[in-house]
């Protein structure tokens, strides 16, 4: 039995009576991880009955080296046009509103502590901040859109998001009137396991998973593998994770969720806590 796109658009609760017709664009979101490189690669070789005109990758500034690599790998490998935006530097960012003047609160969802001794989490925005808004307004541009410049009725856009099976729950209609979303690895019901094996006998570069440095996240075995693997993005992640309690001392923010500095966490990769990355509120990164 096959699986259409319609299906999963009305699974996610897409209102399927406002698009009709041809959609005046196609946009493959990237974030140039495994599923969404899969994605523009499958869709580059003709996979799916139809191509995207252009990929998009918010950039949130602080992305690990090797994903700003495979980027420029894909911009010379797929024949999409890749394009690229961004809000501002989220590292930078978090550390400035938590500091002196700031408005004391980090748009990611990191671990919180306060004096008296209650646990917490910070609300979740990093991901409309700085991967929604930014796409939103690059797609609006590429229609020829100025900022603020009211969208015809008329038109629409889909929008390829590369969730793959195994993170179905991540699955949201978009929360723009003019956009639809479309999962294309869903609807060949490939898993992420499935999208590593697509590369086996192909001359593409496989790619790492992408997500900021600092993502709270990440679980042991990623800080781990980052411990050892890439030393300079854990100290990276070591100090950001100090800086944020030194400038917000009343609510201690922490990268993880035992809620002690990264560098002193007795992490252990056997240790299985809820993915909370798979209910990211919009799915739109690591992928």
């Amino acid at each position: 039995m096959s699986i259409s796109k319609n299906d999963f658009r009305l699974v996610a609760g897409a209102d399927e009576t406002k698009f009709i017709g041809e959609p005046t664009m196609r946009i493959l979101s990237l974030g140039a991880g495994v599923q969404s490189s899969t994605l523009a690669l499958m869709a580059h070789e003709g996979a799916f009955d139809v191509k995207p005109d252009a990929m998009i990758f918010a950039d949130t500034g602080w992305e690990p080296p090797t994903v700003y690599e495979h980027l420029e790998w894909l911009k010379n490998n797929v024949s999409i046009p890749l394009h690229t935006c961004m809000k501002g530097n989220i590292r930078e960012d978090i550390l400035t509103a938590l500091g002196p003047g700031g408005n004391q609160f980090a748009s990611a969802p990191f671990y919180t502590l306060n004096d008296e001794g209650k646990k917490g989490m910070g609300r979740r925005q990093c991901t409309r901040e700085y991967k929604i808004t930014p796409i939103a307004k690059k797609i609006r541009e590429l229609m020829g859109y100025k900022p603020r410049q009211k969208m015809k009725k008329d038109q629409w856009v889909e929008v390829w998001v590369g969730i793959s099976t195994d993170e179905i729950m991540r699955m949201k209609p978009s929360r723009f009137w003019w956009q639809c979303n479309r999962w294309p690895l869903i609807e060949k019901k490939m898993s992420r396991e499935d999208c590593l094996k697509w590369y086996d006998n192909k001359n593409y570069k496989r790619p790492a998973k992408s997500a900021c440095i600092g993502c709270p996240f990440h679980d042991d075995a990623f800080w781990i593998d980052m411990k050892k693997n890439r030393p300079k993005e854990f100290a990276d992640a070591v100090q950001f994770d100090k800086e944020m309690r030194m400038h917000n001392p009343k609510v201690k923010n922490f990268v993880h969720r035992k809620c002690k500095p990264l560098d002193e966490v007795d992490l252990d990769p056997k240790d299985n806590h809820p993915d909370l990355f798979n209910l990211e509120c919009e799915g739109m990164c690591g992928v």
